[in-house]
């Protein structure tokens, strides 16, 4: 059954994006010498690096909090 989203609290698609990118960035750094990871380029984990910073920038500057 879905959630209610009057009742959702309010940063909670924030956090998990933020985590998500989190966990992103730390797979691809992580298991880069894995064979099908090799074939990146390095621009895509920078962009991942850029992505998962700026969430936790705007995770900590400006957080979606109760009105």
């Amino acid at each position: 059954m879905a959630e209610d989203p009057r009742w959702t609290r309010p940063g909670k698609g924030q956090r998990r994006r933020c985590g998500l990118a989190w966990l992103l960035l730390l797979l691809v750094w992580g298991f880069r010498w894995l064979w099908p990871l090799q074939w990146l380029p390095g621009w895509v984990v920078v962009a991942v690096a850029l992505w998962a910073t700026l969430e936790l920038v705007g995770l900590l500057v400006a957080p979606r909090r109760w009105r």
